[in-house]
């Protein structure tokens, strides 16, 4: 194979594993913004839960003050029943008393509707909270991963950075211009294998036959006439 082919394979390699480690690096980053936002949506859910909470506990207190209210009025009216005379004043006094008792039995039926409430509130709020819980010990374990990755990620850079200045040094200015004009317009690969039938493997569509014959010989320097990536046969094991 052309040696400076063999150079370019070698710098798209490692162009290309970089490559790989960056997007995993922005895949962490991002899951991590995600893990983020889903937090910062239960946290404010638990706000939330927390306020239904309080007003569900201030409308069971005026219920159960309203009781105490009504059972002072029917105990007070019951009293004063005692010492009417007339038929009249007394229905009268019992009507007052049944409404108040109905008045009373509405605040009890209140109570438990809001008890009902509170238990399911209670639940949610016990759930959103061990949801938060395991999504801030998600985030910790994340952001620590991506700290230690991040490290290699850098180490990773400069080892990159050497084998390829050197790989570099070897190959003609014009193929390598080439070679980063092709990964800057097309992105990797830049570099294609064409196929014992004839066919580039970066856009599978068949060479010139006499292009094809003049890759060959492996002394020339070519590119697809289709998508212009660099050409290659690959080499039998």
């Amino acid at each position: 194979m052309n040696q400076q082919i063999l150079f370019i394979i070698e710098i798209q390699k490692i162009d290309m594993d970089l490559l790989k480690l960056e997007e995993a690096a922005k895949e962490a980053f991002k899951g991590i913004e995600e893990t983020k936002d889903v937090l910062k949506a239960k946290e404010e859910r638990l706000g939330k839960l927390k306020e239904e909470l309080l007003e569900l506990n201030k409308k069971i207190g005026m219920e159960e003050l309203n009781i105490k209210s009504y059972d002072e009025r029917i105990a007070k009216m019951k009293d004063a029943q005692k010492l009417i005379q007339t038929n009249k004043e007394y229905n009268a006094m019992q009507k007052s008393i049944k409404d108040n008792e109905s008045l009373k039995k509405k605040s009890e039926d209140d109570i438990l509707s809001y008890l009902s409430s509170k238990d399911e509130v209670d639940n949610e709020a016990l759930q959103v909270q061990k949801e938060a819980d395991e999504l801030t010990h998600s985030l910790s374990e994340k952001k620590d991963s991506y700290k230690k990755n991040e490290k290699e990620l850098d180490a990773a850079k400069k080892d990159f950075a050497g084998k390829r200045a050197l790989l570099v040094g070897k190959i003609k200015k014009e193929h390598y211009a080439v070679y980063e004009t092709i990964k800057r317009s097309k992105k990797l690969p830049a570099i294609a294998s064409v196929t014992k039938s004839g066919a580039c493997t970066g856009c599978y569509r068949m060479l010139p036959p006499q292009q094809f014959n003049e890759l060959l010989s492996e002394k020339l320097f070519m590119q697809c006439p289709i998508c212009s990536r660099i050409l290659y046969i690959e080499q039998d094991n």
